[in-house]
């Protein structure tokens, strides 16, 4: 069989997306795939059906930065339920205990919060993507079999606590905003709040806010996406879609008099995704204004280009004030980027340093190629 040759990623961006609740952080890749006609999608942390908030989505040559965005500490709202815990240890799990919450038991959950600042090493809930003898345990779980997680590495950075009180029915919550490390289970810490009160819980709402330097307030991130829900499957989990909100004024429009009423419904769906792609590249962030790095646009001629060259042959540079200057990077630690608009490229660069002492080399890590374009740094 004839190899068929992948077509070409045309998307080069970043996208901020508040999902709602719902959806799985899969089943809004898969709608940007769908809207933009673009293969190459992925995320930047998930975030669990029921959570809503700061989705990050990298497109195209883009998604080779997915790693410097995954690894950023989270922010969160969350609520925290107390008197019921539940089988996925969130709301949207079967019941397993329920129970009555002692007076102030909401004041002591607060403080037992506070104490947990810090690293932890905690249990990942049993309806979590950890692998356990090469399985992943919410597919183990979901098939009934008996689980015994290993305690795993997490950390809270900061808390703030928003309130606590009583519900009507006897149980009680407790809201704070946190920031934690990746690969922290908010569950997993409603978890551990029961368990030092002796009190079921269960985390009953999570929002994320931020990612890094990112916030799900930013004007550019996608907001207002409808969660609709397809029909079951025995069997299998629920399965959603995210849309953008229907145009009233298109709402009866699909199919004209005389016309094949499928060619009108393909007709509709063809509108729906290109209105959708539209709208997508309307949020669409250039990557490099979105990474936490110093970035250096280069012009569009110049000296830096042979010196860029050599870096995308792999070559090491020596980090001499003539070749820091020419390629505009500044002194420091870790990462920068380097971005060639005319050429169509766009670097990530390690910068080496003495133990200790002065810059000593400049290390391409990365390489990135888009659409070129030209005159984009005239005033240089």
């Amino acid at each position: 069989m004839a190899n068929r040759k992948r077509r070409r990623s045309t998307e080069f961006g970043i996208l901020l997306i508040d999902k709602p609740p719902g959806p799985t952080s899969f089943d809004v890749v898969g709608w940007v795939r769908w809207a933009l006609h673009e293969r190459t999608v992925g995320h930047c942390g998930t975030l669990d059906p029921p959570a809503s908030g700061l989705l990050v989505v990298c497109l195209g040559e883009a998604t080779k930065l997915v790693e410097h965005l995954t690894n950023d500490d989270k922010r969160y709202r969350a609520r925290f339920a107390l008197g019921r815990s539940t089988t996925t240890a969130d709301a949207e799990g079967e019941t397993l205990s329920v129970a009555e919450v002692p007076p102030g038991a909401e004041a002591e959950g607060a403080e037992i919060l506070r104490s947990l600042i810090g690293e932890l090493q905690l249990p990942p809930p049993d309806f979590s993507a950890v692998k356990l003898d090469g399985k992943r345990a919410h597919e183990l779980a979901r098939a009934g079999k008996p689980l015994d997680l290993p305690a795993r590495s997490m950390a809270i950075h900061s808390l703030e606590l928003l309130g606590h009180g009583r519900d009507p029915d006897g149980g009680a919550w407790i809201d704070v905003e946190l920031e934690v490390a990746k690969g922290t289970y908010v569950r997993s810490l409603a978890e551990e709040v029961g368990r030092q009160l002796d009190v079921p819980a269960h985390l009953a709402s999570l929002r994320r806010v931020g990612s890094g330097d990112l916030r799900v307030d930013d004007p550019r991130v996608v907001t207002g996406l409808v969660p609709v829900h397809l029909p079951e499957i025995e069997g299998r989990p629920p399965k959603w879609r995210v849309e953008f909100p229907a145009d009233p004024a298109a709402a009866g429009a699909s199919v004209t008099p005389g016309q094949d009423p499928g060619q009108g419904r393909g007709d509709a769906d063809a509108q729906q995704r290109a209105e959708a792609g539209a709208r997508l590249r309307g949020h669409m962030s250039k990557p490099w204004d979105r990474l936490p790095f110093p970035v250096s646009l280069l012009p569009d001629a110049g000296a830096h280009e042979g010196l860029m060259t050599r870096m995308i042959q792999g070559q090491r540079l020596g980090a001499s004030p003539s070749n820091c200057a020419t390629l505009q990077i500044p002194d420091g630690e870790g990462l920068c980027v380097l971005v060639h608009q005319a050429r169509g490229l766009m670097m990530l660069v390690r910068r080496e340093h003495h133990d200790g002492g002065p810059l000593r080399r400049l290390a391409p890590t990365r390489v990135l190629r888009f659409e070129p374009e030209p005159e984009s740094n005239p005033s240089h």
